[in-house]
């Protein structure tokens, strides 16, 4: 009986083994057909890779990962990757520059580089964004390869842009767009020749206050705030993780609550697919000597499917947007335990209102502490993200 009982003990060892053994094998399998099991530097939720002087964002942020790779180059010692291993056609992975456009106003310029794409079902897009002195984009020049275009091996793209003397900003991004693989490579950002094709067109936007009424729009600027009627005179320094100094709209009631969590606020999605949930302070200030204003805080994350942030917004007396910024591209999705954060906005001589607080887009928690506003008395660029020249185009 013994040696039947220890001949069955290890058939079964073998048995689970060999099903171990073939997990493990299936899985490296379906890893090495993206490529991304021995020669990338894969990004964890808590252990990204450093891409110095770009930002990575991605819609769903546990769709796509970016990371390096050794193998997949087109010159020199490694590249850049992003990626979607799921068979999925929605969705964006994007890593995005942001420089000083005042060298390359009244000029002619191209935004090149190489790229390869493996198993890809949606599209590699390159973008190229022309903002003046308000933030505002005035023209934007693309290019794109779907599926059915590309070639496997490395190749050229080109954008060619004439760049209005108004310009103040220039934003220029990759992109995946839905499944597959893309690596990039050798980014250039030089003059264009003269007889060079503008492939650029106007782009409008308007202000918040400007668009068309209707119930959509007055549920949108009731949430981030615009029809919130100031608290007060600015206090400056530290604002407390008190819920009842801060304030979310009743539009979110059902979508999103937020609540008091030890010494942090919490703000979370309470259903499936919601959009965006803000939770918000917002002061009346005047002061001509001031040029800017800094918002900083603590924040951690939890399950997030799109982006948490900080925000900070400086409004004139109708309450006109003059001057955003709530980190976009530079904080994302997933879990991240506590991290430091500001935002830095100058303040015009016309601004009367300045806004701020925490945002959620789509699921997830996110969590707020020690909260603080500071005046700046020296000038600022409006675009906090912005380089003052292009920098690391070939991810070196």
């Amino acid at each position: 009986m013994t040696i039947a009982i220890r001949t069955i003990g290890f058939l079964l060892i073998l048995c689970c083994t060999a099903f171990i053994y073939s997990a493990i094998h299936d899985r490296s399998v379906q890893l090495t057909h993206f490529d991304f099991l021995n020669s990338h530097q894969m990004l964890t939720i808590n252990n990204a890779p450093e891409l110095q002087d770009w930002h990575f964002f991605a819609y769903p942020y546990s769709h796509y990962r970016y990371g390096f790779s050794k193998n997949q180059v087109h010159e020199g010692n490694k590249s850049v990757f992003i990626i979607n291993k799921l068979p999925i056609d929605e969705g964006v992975g994007l890593i995005r520059q942001t420089v000083n456009a005042a060298t390359y106003t009244g000029n002619k310029i191209e935004f090149s580089g190489y790229f390869k794409a493996q198993n890809l079902t949606g599209k590699v897009l390159f973008d190229l964004d022309i903002f003046n002195e308000n933030d505002d984009v005035i023209r934007r020049a693309e290019v794109s390869f779907s599926a059915s275009e590309y070639n496997k091996d490395w190749q050229r793209f080109s954008i060619i842009a004439l760049i209005p003397e108004n310009a103040s900003v220039l934003s220029y991004s990759a992109k995946l767009l839905g499944s597959g693989q893309v690596w990039f490579d050798d980014f250039n950002f030089s003059n264009a020749p003269a007889d060079a094709k503008d492939i650029s067109k106007v782009y409008k936007i308007q202000s918040p206050k400007k668009e068309a009424e209707s119930p959509e729009r007055t549920k949108y600027l009731n949430i981030v705030g615009y029809n919130t009627e100031p608290f007060g005179e600015l206090p400056f320094g530290e604002h407390p993780s008190d819920i009842q100094q801060w304030w979310i709209s009743d539009e979110l009631k059902g979508e999103y609550a937020l609540r008091q969590d030890g010494n942090a606020l919490l703000l979370e999605s309470v259903i499936n697919e919601p959009k965006f949930g803000v939770a918000l302070k917002r002061f009346r200030f005047k002061d001509k000597s001031v040029k800017a204003i800094k918002f900083s805080a603590q924040i951690k994350h939890q399950f997030v499917k799109s982006m948490a942030s900080i925000w900070l917004r400086i409004e004139d007396k109708d309450r006109n947007n003059l001057a955003f910024d709530n980190l976009r591209y530079s904080r994302s999705g997933g879990s991240s335990d506590w991290q430091d954060i500001e935002v830095v906005l100058p303040y015009s001589e016309n601004a009367e209102i300045v806004s701020f607080g925490a945002l959620l887009i789509r699921n997830g928690k996110l969590w707020l502490r020690n909260a603080k506003v500071e005046p700046l008395y020296e000038p600022v660029p409006l675009n906090s993200q912005m380089l003052t020249k292009p920098s690391n185009l070939s991810f070196e």
